[in-house]
């Protein structure tokens, strides 16, 4: 997974109306040192390039606790329901929303309904 990346510039802030629903989107300068790499999506999915230079996104809680992520990577469009935040937290998604100046916590939320321990 990769840790951290710097931040963009952010170069245009727009609707994206060529998905449906539409998506906020950005077109986005990174700094040379975002090269190609692997980056791991949710559910398996990878896509091997540079960081996106048009980013979309749109976090939403679900039924139970999951959530359903929209994402528009380049000229690429990804849909998932019932994502985990685990699932979010633990793919090239969390780096890249941090970069893009998003509060992680905020957006995923605190989980709806939380675990309850055992007692001991």
């Amino acid at each position: 997974m990769i840790a951290s990346l710097p931040t963009p510039a952010i170069l245009r802030r727009y609707i994206d109306a060529s998905v449906e629903p539409p998506l906020p989107a950005l077109e986005v300068a990174w700094d040379a040192e975002v090269g190609e790499r692997i980056w791991e999506l949710p559910e398996g999915v990878c896509v091997v390039g540079p960081a996106p230079r048009v980013v979309g996104i749109k976090v939403e809680r679900g039924p139970r606790d999951g959530l359903s992520v929209r994402l528009r990577w380049d000229r690429n469009f990804f849909a998932w329901d019932g994502l985990t935040r685990v699932q979010v937290l633990t793919s090239s998604l969390a780096p890249l929303l941090r970069a893009l100046g998003h509060d992680l916590d905020r957006l995923l939320g605190p989980p709806a309904f939380p675990s309850r321990g055992r007692a001991a």
